[in-house]
């Protein structure tokens, strides 16, 4: 199946993630940016494959994460030298090449950005009916996600609140918390938020959240009043229709502030179950990650001693999502990340 969508690449829970990149080992701009700060091994990997004449127009490059998801970031040339446009028989040569890969690694889903369409100045009509010409084939077999171009993010936010919110402990756990995963180049929505919370409270900061079964894992109502009061200060969001979804913003210029906070406010205890929590999510971060740590562990805090096929079993009757998008081997690897801290 090919699906059309819109937003950030490193959000997608695909096991294959496409970065468009040139052949002089530079990812100065655009989207193969946003890839270098957020797979910094991918990056030397390519940079030491463009020196070795081991990626080229028609040749991708791919590299291993080690991560639950993306397992591979897929290299494709779409330009020669980054001061100059891509080429449509670049696109054309790298599909080609991507192909004849797929039809030997078992993948099962691949996410695409609109390959040569930022910074590379195609017409994206052009590009898209290349990219359905040659990945039509795969799509019986592989989920295709393609991202589409889309203008920078803008938001109608809530006004400015009247009256100023005190940066209470609590407070400055959770915008800390969400400031170290924003610097990571992930986007922040709720269901980062609420799994964050989780986590925080998981490693013995007592926030008073009652976490309960929800359709994306465990879910606080009681954390949505804590948002609100601090929307349009510190962050900033819709809350006519609050949902999973909703993309939650930093204001940058509190940045200081809250540093400061972070070190004079918090106690040294505070600021471990911080640390703590950034550990536990390492190369878990996506939305599906935080997502699948958050629900393996909510099973075991009510039913100790659960062994993964118990969890797994527990998984398949919370919803049909979860018994759907969850695969075994995925509760194994959470199932060991949480087995390696002991709270």
């Amino acid at each position: 199946m090919i699906t059309f969508t819109k937003g950030n690449i490193l959000q997608s829970n695909a096991e294959a993630l496409v970065n468009s990149v040139n052949l002089q080992g530079v990812m100065g701009k655009g989207i193969a940016l946003t890839f270098k700060k957020a797979f910094p091994q991918n990056y030397k990997e390519y940079v030491r494959a463009c020196k070795e004449k081991a990626i080229d127009i028609g040749k991708i490059f791919v590299t291993q994460t080690n991560l639950l998801s993306p397992r591979y970031i897929i290299n494709m040339p779409t330009k020669d030298h980054w001061r100059y446009p891509s080429k449509l028989e670049y696109i054309e040569a790298g599909l080609k090449d991507l192909v004849k890969w797929l039809s030997v690694n078992r993948v099962r889903s691949i996410a695409f950005p609109p390959l040569g369409s930022g910074q590379g100045k195609l017409d994206w009509k052009m590009v898209k009916f290349l990219m359905m010409k040659y990945l039509d084939e795969l799509s019986s077999t592989i989920d295709v996600i393609i991202y589409e171009p889309s203008s920078e993010f803008s938001e109608t936010f809530e006004p400015q609140v009247r009256q100023t919110s005190r940066l209470t402990p609590v407070r400055v756990m959770l915008l800390y918390l969400m400031k170290q995963y924003k610097t990571m180049g992930n986007e922040i929505n709720l269901l980062v938020v609420q799994k964050l919370s989780y986590f925080l409270q998981k490693f013995g900061e007592p926030l008073r959240l009652r976490f309960e079964k929800g359709y994306y894992g465990p879910y606080a109502h009681n954390l949505i009043p804590v948002l609100k009061k601090m929307n349009g200060q510190y962050l900033q969001y819709r809350s006519v229709s609050i949902k999973p979804e909703t993309i939650i913003k930093l204001k940058t210029e509190k940045f200081a502030d809250l540093d400061f906070a972070y070190e004079k406010t918090l106690s040294p205890t505070q600021q471990q179950h911080i640390q703590q929590v950034l550990r536990f999510i390492d190369g878990f971060e996506s939305p599906f990650g935080l997502e699948l740590l958050a629900t393996v562990d909510f099973i075991l805090q009510r039913e100790q001693g659960f062994e993964s096929q118990d969890i797994l079993s527990s998984i398949q009757h919370w919803t049909k999502r979860k018994r759907e998008l969850i695969k075994p081997y995925q509760v194994e690897v959470a199932l060991q990340r949480i087995n390696s801290f002991q709270v």
